[in-house]
């Protein structure tokens, strides 16, 4: 499925991405008429506006890029717009190549909310904790980041054995520390005090 563009044929004979909205275009030739033609024998949807789907569709739907067999809406008051959803693929492909990520925005507007849903969404009803959400504050220590450092690895380690799935270590208002440099070690270097982090947790 392709979400946040349509894709409309054109004289050139390739296609473009169209904002389904506004109709503008976004980006001309973004693929060949033939690979469009093939994907269309495979039966791929186009054009279908992911805002107009069943909220059962839509966790099908996420679930299936996530890798998740056994989709479970993990709350059912949390709106399920385009935005979010290209959110929360843009991190789990994050995720996916090792990258930190880093969310942006003001207080409030649902970054936390938006990773929890996230990690419940591939957690799949099973009975564990996948989200270390550690709320830092200007009284944050390094020696504190550590801790909650060496906490998440042991249970994105039970995790990883026991159920096949990763877990997500979230820094809240993470700016608000003089211990950055602490965050900014395990996120960039993936070291505590200068020593390696546990492999593929």
């Amino acid at each position: 499925t392709f979400i946040g563009f349509h894709l409309l044929p054109n004289e050139q004979k390739s296609v473009d991405a169209i904002d389904p909205i506004s109709g503008r275009v976004i980006k001309k030739n973004i693929m060949t008429m033939v690979l469009y033609e093939g994907l269309k024998l495979q039966r791929v949807p186009f054009n279908i506006n992911f805002d107009d789907l069943p909220r059962g569709e839509k966790i099908e739907r996420i679930c299936n890029v996530l890798g998740i067999q056994w989709p479970l809406d993990p709350d059912e008051t949390y709106e399920l717009t385009t935005d979010n959803i290209l959110k929360m693929l843009a991190i789990h492909m994050r995720f996916r190549c090792g990258i930190p990520v880093i969310i942006m925005g003001e207080t409030g507007c649902g970054k936390t909310r938006l990773i929890k849903f996230l990690c419940e969404l591939r957690r799949s009803g099973v009975a564990t904790e996948n989200m270390k959400l550690v709320k830092v504050h200007g009284g944050t220590t390094s020696e504190m980041i550590y801790t909650k450092v060496r906490e998440a690895e042991a249970i994105a380690s039970v995790n990883q054995q026991d159920y096949g799935f990763d877990s997500v270590l979230f820094f809240d208002e993470a700016n608000t520390t003089e211990a950055i440099s602490s965050i900014k070690e395990v996120l960039c270097d993936k070291t505590v005090k200068g020593e390696s982090l546990t492999p593929n947790c």
